[in-house]
Formats: C-alpha cells, structure tokens, sequence
C-alpha cells in the first residue's frame, strides 16, 4: 500500500500557484530566521541511527517553520474542502533547506491522519522515508507538488518515519480527524 495521496487536479493547480507565488518570501523568511548546514544530516536517517537512539518524538531538525506567513491561511482552506466531514489543521508548515532534516519519529502523542503537501524544483533530492514491515522504505519527492497521506497510531505498531533533503523543500503538514 503506497502512502501517496492524488490531490484533485483543481486543488492541485491551486495549491502549486500559491506555493510558487509565495515561494521567494518562505525562503527569504529562513534566511532571516537563520540558515544552517548539517554536515552528518544524512546519518540520523538511518536505520542503525533509529535502532541507537532512545526516541519517540524527533528533536534533532534542520528546518525552519513558516506557519506564520500568508501561505498558510491560503491553503488550509483549500485542504479543508478535501475533507468536508472531519476536521482539517495544520500541524506543520516547514522549509528543509539544503541538508533539511527532520530526524525519526512517531507522532505517537497525536494519532490521527496525516496529509502532508511537499514542494521541490527537482525531483529525487528529497525524501520522506518510513518503516513498513520491518524494512526502510524511502519515497523521493517528485518535481513541483507531491502529497501523501497516512495514518499515525497512538498504539503499537508506530509508524516511524523521517525527512531528509539535498535542496529547497517545502512541506506542507496537515492533521485530518
């Protein structure tokens, strides 16, 4: 079972035009924030890294939170009338720059679905990457807008995951209950 998630053409075209007409202001909004490079970002993505550490909720990031910019309030709605029946917040809106990490976690405290929008200029130099069946499973973002949806559980088995990126990614994160 794939993760990924078919936004609807319409919401789809709409969210990219928001995403790249506010696009310069995120990235601008992290320079200001302060950008950093993690040279070892990459090791704590992986599987030896997860069986090591002692964690349920991630606090090792390279990321920088842009939840407070106009984007934010253009697209929770459109993401809202995907979902007219449940409650739809944002629980995340992120820019991974180069070396952008979020490392291993569960979400555990908030189970829930999870919807989360990402945005690149290239394709294969970000990932999501997760646990399914005892093996690492690591989807690459694609070109322009990917989406994908999941369930996180308040109960064994957890669903780990992690977030890694060579470039610019935008992310996107959504709870749906």
């Amino acid at each position: 079972m794939s993760i990924r998630f078919d936004l609807p053409e319409e919401a789809r075209l709409k969210v990219e035009k928001i995403i790249e007409k506010n696009y310069k202001d995120i990235v601008l909004h992290t320079r200001i924030q302060g950008l950093r490079t993690v040279k070892d970002w990459s090791d704590k993505l992986t599987l030896e890294y997860l069986n090591t550490s002692n964690i349920s909720i991630s606090k090792e990031t390279n990321m920088v939170s842009f939840e407070g910019l106009e984007v934010t309030r253009q697209i929770t709605p459109l993401i809202q009338k995907l979902f007219p029946k449940q409650i739809v917040w944002n629980t995340g809106f992120f820019h991974y720059p180069s070396t952008g990490y979020m490392g291993w976690h569960t979400n555990r405290n908030h189970p829930c679905k999870k919807l989360y929008l990402t945005w690149t200029k290239e394709a294969n130099k970000s990932f999501f990457r997760y646990i399914k069946n005892e093996k690492v499973i690591t989807d690459y973002d694609d070109k322009g807008l990917t989406s994908r949806l999941f369930e996180v559980t308040g109960e064994p088995p957890f669903f780990w995951h992690c977030v890694g990126s060579e470039i610019d990614r935008l992310s996107f994160g959504f709870s749906i209950r």
